[in-house]
Order: structure tokens, then sequence, then C-alpha cells
């Protein structure tokens, strides 16, 4: 791929050879005729300024990407699925990794275009913009990895869709199609996204839920400021904790949480992948221990990390009150996903 600079010159020698195209600081005008040229130029151009910032990232994004889409085609094969939907731009991600990763940088060779910015202010920006932008998409893409790693070691064969008709009775069917983070929005009820049965006729339930909206469960909904998403944060690019429940049967889904009346059901297991620095720092630290203690789970809770960085404060961990916690070094190891499912056969 071309130096950014070298594409973004190309993209402004364009423009000055055609007369009909109006690029100021006030406004931008491009003809219908040109714009799939024109917009393809600015997408050169973002995209190698987007690879230069982000250095390694972009590689181990790209090779993510391939993870992903592979961890989907998993979930799939074998099932009535015919998708398996994560937030659409973790979608975009894997159908074309370096473009998903650009995207902040489009603006940034805009108001390059339509401000004259130097490539110092431009690259300035892209190293603020793109490279959190990127760290935050890869995390979830990483996540989505490691959760639905144990979802697949548990074998689904089929999968049902969770609806309600009134936010009050739970109803399902078999679906073709899982939507990560749906449900019928409700400011105080919150239900599963989907229940499937595996390969050995067990039956569970999952819900994919932002890590912030669990601080949510256990208070009841103010009637002028709530800031839940009322239980659907499908689309939402986020960090997100995994909660399974083990069910009898996949017509009888147990609500998972009533904030009117401060209930919520004991996930079977809950896990949630954390940052080095998501465990050292007393704050995001602390957030976590309340939300363990709120959702609460039948097993330890699952840790799970990249590699061996990070610590929990010890006087965190020497607290009685704090629920067991198990770490888990995943890495890129599959074998270790499924030695946390197999905690699901054990009483």
């Amino acid at each position: 791929m071309k130096d950014w600079k070298a594409e973004f010159w190309e993209l402004k020698e364009y423009i000055k050879k055609r007369e009909d195209l109006v690029v100021t600081e006030q406004s931008l005008a491009v003809p219908e005729g040109r714009r799939e040229e024109f917009y393809g130029l600015v997408e050169r151009s973002q995209k190698a300024m987007a690879c230069q910032v982000l250095k390694d990232l972009e590689g181990q994004g790209r090779h993510l990407a391939g993870q992903c889409v592979r961890r989907r085609n998993q979930l799939i094969e074998g099932t009535n699925l015919k998708e398996f939907r994560l937030a659409s731009t973790l979608e975009s991600f894997m159908e074309d990794p370096v473009a998903a990763m650009a995207k902040p940088a489009f603006g940034i060779i805009l108001d390059g275009l339509q401000k004259n910015m130097s490539s110092e202010e431009m690259e300035e920006l892209a190293e603020r913009r793109v490279v959190p932008f990127c760290k935050d998409l890869l995390r979830s893409a990483y996540e989505a990895w490691l959760y639905y790693g144990v979802v697949k070691a548990l074998k689904p064969v089929r999968y049902y869709d969770v609806w309600s008709p009134d936010t009050v009775e739970i109803r399902t069917q078999e679906t073709d199609c899982v939507k990560v983070g749906f449900q019928v929005t409700s400011p105080e009820r919150r239900m599963p996204e989907t229940v499937f049965v595996t390969e050995d006729s067990r039956v569970f339930a999952i819900k994919s839920e932002v890590a912030e909206e669990l601080d949510f469960y256990g208070v009841r909904p103010a009637r002028c400021c709530d800031f839940s998403s009322g239980g659907n944060t499908v689309d939402q690019l986020a960090h997100r904790a995994l909660l399974i429940y083990g069910l009898k049967s996949p017509d009888k889904v147990p609500l998972l949480a009533n904030r009117e009346k401060l209930y919520v059901l004991p996930s079977d297991l809950m896990c949630e992948f954390l940052l080095p620095e998501e465990m050292e720092r007393p704050r995001p630290a602390t957030q976590f221990i309340t939300r363990i203690r709120t959702v609460r789970s039948r097993r330890p809770v699952q840790v799970l990390t990249c590699d061996g960085k990070g610590e929990f404060p010890s006087e965190l961990m020497g607290d009685p009150m704090v629920p067991p916690i198990e770490r888990r070094e995943i890495g890129k190891d599959e074998g270790k996903l499924e030695d946390i499912a197999r905690l699901l056969t054990q009483d």
C-alpha cells in the first residue's frame, strides 16, 4: 500500500483538474457522475493513513477478523442457523478489516481537503482518533471470539428466538438468525438473546450484556433520567460480559432480571474479559466486583485475559464479600475455552 501522503496528493490532484468539484471550508459538492471515483480516492487515502498510524495493530486486526469469521461459521455449522449476527461494526470488520479500522480517518481526509491541513496535523488527529477506535474494535472482536468459543464448545445444534408480545410473557420459537444483544426493549425486564439445545440435549440461554448495563440490574428504573438501554444492546460496540443459564426446556425461559422488583436470577456461569488496567486500577476493579455481586454466578466468575499481565488489588481479593473468581489466560488457546464450557457439566 502506498504512503498515505502520496495517496492524498493524488486525491488533491484529481480535484484540481475537475472544475465541477467544489471543495472549500464551507462546502463539499461532488457531482453524481464523479462520486464513485472521488470517494474511491478518499477511501484509498484513509486506508493508507490508518495503516500507517496503526502499525502492527493493522496486521493483528486482519488476523482477528479472520478468526471471528471462522468462529461465526462454527456457530452456524450443523445447526438450524443461517446467521449469527454481531454488532454491525464488527460485521463490517469481518467483511473488510482495513476499511473498518480506517473508518475514523474518513473525516480526517475530508477535513484535510476542506481546511487545507498540514500532513503533521492530519497524522496527529489520526493518532488520537484512529488508534483508540481500533483498540476498542479489536477488544470487542476478541471478546466475541472468546465468548462464542465457550458457546461453540457447548455444541449447540438448535437455536431458539426469545421474544415477548408485552415484555411480561416470554416465548420461544425456532430461529435461523441470532442477533447478539437483542431483546424486546423493556425498562424493567431483562431476557436472554437466544436459547439453544446442545448435541447432548442440554438447554442453555445466553445474554451477551454490555458490562455497564449490569450496573442497572440491581437498581429500580428512574422515572425521569434512566440511561439504561432497556436490555436491547444490538449493534452497540461495547465491552460485554457473557451470562450463561442452564434451562430444563427451551419452552420455559425465565426472566433474568426485574429491576422494578430488584430481582436478579443467578447465572450458571459468568465470563468477562478484562484488560490489565481494568484489574489493577481501583475504580474499574471495584466496578467489576460490584457487577459480579449484582449478577451472581453459581460457579466461580471466569475472568478471561489475553496473557498474564495485570493483577487485582490484594485488598479486593482478600475481601470475603467478593464472589469466587477464576482467572483464565486464554491467548489463542481454544482448549482453554473448552475447559470453561466443561464447568457447566459440573454440579
